[in-house]
């Protein structure tokens, strides 16, 4: 796992969960708590924060496996197959990458595997109090992340079926058991209320203040993002020059199909599937790394779990759909995004998995009704070279024992900025690690952090105007890159930052601060991110 801060909503989380701060919306409260006692056993050491908070996930993730493997065992696959589809899993690119890192889809999906593995068990033992349990975990795990919501299609599918109990021969009675697990479904969801009493108390991150009721509803609502309409597909204007590469030169709704099947459906959807059960592009090593094996035994799993179960089989199709398919339609993606989004569909790469052990177990039990016992066992090891390869392709891309960069990245950041200076910046990247620097090692805290998406362009004018160079004012690197021609000759690189000078008696000389330190190594891995702030540094430093 990565031993400190990672990008994107990492520092954030980090930040969030150690001082109970209010993140960005709709929350995570559930997430912030459960991680905050990891947190807690740093005793107070700063250093040791961010990892505990990576070890959350991969705890998290690693329970998940479990789970998975004991979720086969119910649909009456044999342990080999289990084991197969769980280390499938396990390996995954997406699984791998979420569990090594402080982000949420860890926690999230070991909520998900255990309202599947509760419906299951519940449907075999008839034991009515785990109805309750599943309404609980399905609401305390909307506070970690509200992808937890869809498994509740299949898990009714499950729980619903008409069933007779073994003794007395008629169908249990589920009103009051299914009427408590309502009821523990809202008690799940009252951690949500420590968002408006943290910002009641208004802590240093602060994200929409939703300390009223109105600004709650606004925060878990979600109303500053764009909200992507079902149709048109392509939804977004600023995006139309992107649009003729994918909707065969039409605006229409012929266009609109076109757009869906091949950007949508098949680039922010198919290919992420590709990626984790047949290979992609190892960018370590520049090489491509096949594993086709695990999407075979998916597709064979998939084709016979209809003969098992007919209502085990559209069960997992539901978690299939919903986390993915159906939530690709949802989702609306715009063209193009500015990260990966894969994590948003490991729900179906999860149930995905459980067709890849239940494939794994029918090709073994096909052999092992028909051959002696010494092929069998060669099938068994051809089987279990499935995770194998998984493991070996994709363990170069998911080794982050030995990162430093984030963390190096955005101490130089600060280190970059005069005393009690502001720092404006513009995305995710150039400001949740400068957070995770202040908030948690307490690190340049003389510093002043504006971000533009956060503060809003007026806000900045008016913090300039009000400001007058009392303090030194810095830039990130991705505000310049958009806004540099607001200010024409007037900012000078300083280490990591812009300066923005006065126009009068105007230096823009480069300045490389003397406190900017790396403890990075020749073998250690860069992700893309860190290579393009590199490259900034290494351009401006010259």
């Amino acid at each position: 796992m990565d031993r400190s801060v990672s990008w994107w909503d990492c520092g954030e989380f980090i930040s969030t969960g150690w001082l109970l701060q209010v993140g960005h919306p709709s929350g995570a409260p559930v997430y912030q708590l459960l991680s905050h006692l990891f947190m807690l056993l740093s005793f107070g050491h700063p250093m040791w924060v961010a990892p505990l908070s990576n070890a959350f996930s991969a705890l998290c993730g690693g329970v998940t496996v479990g789970l998975l493997y004991a979720t086969l065992r119910e649909l009456k696959a044999r342990p080999l197959g289990a084991v197969v589809g769980a280390l499938c899993y396990l390996f995954c690119d997406t699984v791998w990458f979420s569990a090594t890192e402080s982000e949420v889809y860890a926690p999230a999906m070991l909520f998900c595997a255990l309202e599947v593995w509760i419906a299951l068990r519940f449907r075999r033992t008839g034991n009515a109090r785990l109805l309750p349990l599943l309404g609980l975990l399905a609401g305390l795990g909307a506070g970690v992340h509200l992808m937890t919501l869809l498994v509740l299609p299949a898990a009714a599918l499950i729980v619903l079926k008409p069933r007779k109990t073994a003794s007395a021969g008629r169908k249990r009675p589920l009103a009051v058991p299914l009427l408590l697990a309502v009821f523990f479904f809202l008690l799940g969801l009252t951690p949500y209320a420590i968002i408006p009493i943290r910002a009641a108390v208004h802590p240093p991150i602060n994200e929409g203040d939703p300390s009223t009721p109105a600004r709650f509803v606004q925060y878990m609502t979600r109303e500053q993002y764009p909200k992507a309409p079902l149709y048109p597909r392509m939804w977004r204007e600023r995006d139309a020059a992107n649009w003729k590469d994918w909707n065969a030169g039409r605006t229409d709704i012929l266009g609109n199909v076109a757009y869906y099947g091949t950007y949508q459906l098949g680039y922010m959807y198919g290919r992420y599937l590709m990626y984790n059960f047949i290979g992609r592009e190892n960018l370590k090593s520049g090489r491509i790394v096949v594993f086709v094996l695990p999407f075979l035994l998916g597709l064979w799993g998939l084709l016979r779990h209809r003969r098992r179960s007919r209502t085990d089989f559209r069960a997992i199709m539901l978690l299939f759909l919903f986390g993915g398919v159906l939530l690709n339609l949802y989702l609306n993606h715009p063209c193009y995004e500015p990260r990966e989004r894969d994590y948003a569909y490991v729900l179906s790469f999860y149930a995905f998995a459980l067709w890849i052990g239940l494939g794994a177990d029918e090709v073994g039990g096909l052999w092992n009704a028909k051959t002696s016992n010494t092929k069998p066992l060669v099938l068994n090891i051809l089987l279990l070279l499935s995770p194998v390869t998984m493991a070996v392709g994709n363990w170069s891309d998911h080794d982050r024992s030995h990162c430093h960069a984030v963390h190096d990245i955005a101490a130089n950041h600060l280190e970059s900025c005069s005393e009690d200076a502001i720092l404006i910046t513009l995305g995710d990247n150039d400001t949740f690690p400068l957070w995770y620097m202040q908030q948690v090692e307490r690190r340049r805290i003389d510093v002043s952090i504006y971000n533009l998406g956060l503060t809003g362009w007026r806000n900045i004018q008016k913090l300039l105007e009000e400001n007058n160079f009392r303090r030194p004012v810095y830039f990130s690197q991705y505000f310049v890159d958009r806004y540099a021609a607001l200010f024409p000759d007037r900012l000078r690189c300083e280490g990591f930052c812009w300066r923005l000078l006065a126009a009068e008696g105007k230096d823009l000389t480069p300045v490389v601060h003397d406190g900017i330190e790396w403890h990075i190594t020749p073998e250690e891995y860069l992700d893309p991110v860190s290579r393009s702030f590199l490259a900034i540094w290494e351009k401006n430093s010259r």
